[in-house]
């Protein structure tokens, strides 16, 4: 098992090495082989929590490192949807760290459980998939905040160096921040949609807990803040029309609060078990 676990981080390095390559040498047949090992990367991961779930017979976010596993392919799948949409970025120079980094992170954390198993046995079916579906599209979400916010961070850096006269044109293919600042954007609508779904599914499923009766705590609070800052966000650049520096910002405090409404939902479960 861990053969085949260091191998797999191993495809997703070489991938990821290939790509780095590709971006700074200009080599395509790197960059060719490069997406192919981390699509085969995938391919096996994906194969993994299959065969894991279906031996297991349990939810796929049942435990802390099911949890942090599937992170790291929702991450890998964004890539490929970003690479899409912004070919020739730096979103492969990025990503693929992460994604070893939560690979690594999900051995380490061993199988402490988040869902506990009497409420496997009193879920339905279409329970256990709203809170599938409540999962993945929360993780999505901050995800693609977090992709915003590295965005945010690169704007901010490559503005000082233009108003410091440091940046060279043949330094290499560094975003323009008219391009940052539109994937700034994307991302954040991309990522309040995918919040907003997954915060009323998380609420449905709060509600009909507790027969019908709502309960007010920090675990709830903390994402409904997250999405008042990105409303916020979103809505001040339509009327008012916030770009660039200010936008950036806004994204840099939006996902703090979402990393920690994120870190606090994860230690809030590990606990409860």
């Amino acid at each position: 098992m861990n053969f085949l676990f260091w191998s797999h981080c191993g495809i997703y390095f070489l991938g990821w090495v290939l790509c780095c390559l590709s971006y700074y040498q200009r080599e395509q047949r790197a960059k060719v082989w490069g997406e192919r090992l981390l699509v085969l990367g995938v391919v096996l991961q994906l194969i993994f929590i299959v065969a894991n779930y279906t031996m297991m017979n349990t939810l796929i976010f049942s435990s802390l490192s099911s949890l942090l596993m599937s992170l790291s392919l929702l991450l890998m799948l964004v890539l490929f949807i970003l690479n899409f949409f912004f070919p020739d970025q730096i979103f492969e120079l990025v990503l693929p760290p992460l994604t070893i980094f939560f690979l690594i992170l999900s051995v380490l954390s061993s199988d402490i459980p988040i869902i506990s198993q009497g409420f496997l046995d009193r879920s339905t079916p279409f329970g256990q998939f709203l809170v599938v579906t409540h999962g993945i599209l929360s993780m999505l979400g901050y995800i693609l905040f977090g992709i915003a916010c590295l965005a945010s961070i690169f704007f901010l850096y490559q503005e000082k160096r233009i108003k410091n006269k440091t940046l060279l044109l043949q330094q290499g293919r560094a975003p323009s921040l008219g391009l940052l600042d539109t994937i700034i954007y994307k991302m954040v609508i991309a990522g309040f949609l995918f919040l907003t779904v997954g915060l009323l599914l998380g609420i449905n499923m709060s509600v009909s807990s507790y027969m019908g009766a709502t309960r007010i705590s920090l675990r709830q609070v903390l994402p409904v803040f997250t999405w008042a800052v990105y409303s916020i966000l979103l809505i001040h650049r339509s009327t008012v029309g916030i770009r660039g520096r200010n936008s950036a910002i806004w994204s840099i405090v939006g996902f703090s609060v979402a990393a920690i409404s994120f870190v606090y939902e994860i230690a809030l479960l590990t606990q409860r078990i």
